[in-house]
């Protein structure tokens, strides 16, 4: 459990500096999990159904950023053009 808590660590790290696109940050979370399904007790599910989810939640909350960022670099652009 703890060596697919600091893969996905790494992979939300490099997703949060931009180095890698959402659909290869899900790539590489499910390719996470793929790695460790396998070795995972039964105890460990609950651990891992909420690290799962802390980590989605990291995702939705950077790409609802990027949208902000995105929409207000839109209306700058589409107001610079009105003057």
């Amino acid at each position: 459990m703890e060596v697919y808590r600091k893969q996905t660590q790494e992979i939300l790290k490099r997703f949060l500096g931009r180095e890698i696109s959402f659909p290869e940050c899900i790539a590489a979370l499910d390719h996470a999990l793929a790695g460790r399904i396998e070795t995972l007790r039964p105890a460990q599910l609950p651990n891992l159904r909420a690290l799962m989810l802390a980590n989605n939640e990291t995702v939705m909350k950077e790409m609802a950023k990027r949208e902000h960022d995105r929409a207000a670099r839109r209306e700058h652009y589409r107001r610079s053009k009105l003057k």
